[in-house]
């Protein structure tokens, strides 16, 4: 359990008394969920640490200006997921994305209450969190700045990347052709050229309503 629990997000570092020291007073809550199941819902208020520690899952952000509805894929194969940690303390205090598990998969839980009253106390925790959210602001800026927005084809490309968590992986866009024509300042005719060009290329799989990206990074 030591080993398994250091390698979460925010406690790497912790020795085995400091651990010790939170680990008696924190109620484990460990779920079991299955394929489908919704972990938590765009906007729903942020109230708790969720670590994803077992399976693969779905992030979805939609867009309520554009209408655009953008679905990243994620697997905890490699190493445990901690959902949006930076909205505990944020204005509103909800979640940007739902988060739904594609497989069986497991969480594990940490108040609100228990993270500000018990971790933020400890300086290894506090500084963990401080880079974490460092990093995640690096992470944003760099994925505004990944496409140099010059020409249709790369305006698109920054568009999309405006939303996303991360430049690797699957994509999942479901948007109206007028939309994203509208939302890069295009006209559907180039929108349509691209994304044709693309899906001959086999970089993409034109959908109905949208197009499913297979890696971000060779578009």
């Amino acid at each position: 359990m030591f080993e398994r629990m250091q390698s979460l997000p925010l406690l790497q570092g912790l020795g085995l008394q400091d651990f010790n020291d939170l680990i008696i007073n924190l109620k484990l809550d460990f779920q079991q969920w299955d394929e489908g199941d919704v972990i938590v819902n765009q906007g729903e208020r942020s109230g708790s640490l969720i670590y994803i520690m077992d399976g693969a899952f779905e992030a979805e952000i939609h867009d309520e200006n554009t209408a655009l509805i953008l679905t990243e894929v994620f697997d905890t194969r490699m190493t445990p997921y901690l959902i949006e940690p930076y909205n505990l303390f944020s204005v509103k205090r909800t979640y940007e994305r739902s988060y739904t598990f594609r497989t069986k998969g497991a969480t594990f839980t940490i108040s609100r209450e228990f993270f500000v009253q018990r971790m933020l106390h400890n300086n290894i925790v506090r500084s963990n969190f401080i880079n974490y959210l460092c990093n995640n602001l690096r992470k944003s800026n760099s994925l505004r700045l990944a496409v140099p927005a010059n020409g249709v084809e790369e305006k698109m490309k920054a568009a999309i990347a405006s939303f996303c968590q991360t430049t690797s992986g699957e994509k999942i866009v479901r948007v109206k052709m007028n939309d994203l024509a509208t939302l890069i300042d295009e006209t559907r005719l180039n929108v349509s050229n691209v994304l044709n060009q693309w899906n001959a290329q086999q970089l993409i799989e034109l959908r109905r309503y949208g197009f499913t990206i297979k890696d971000f990074e060779k578009l």
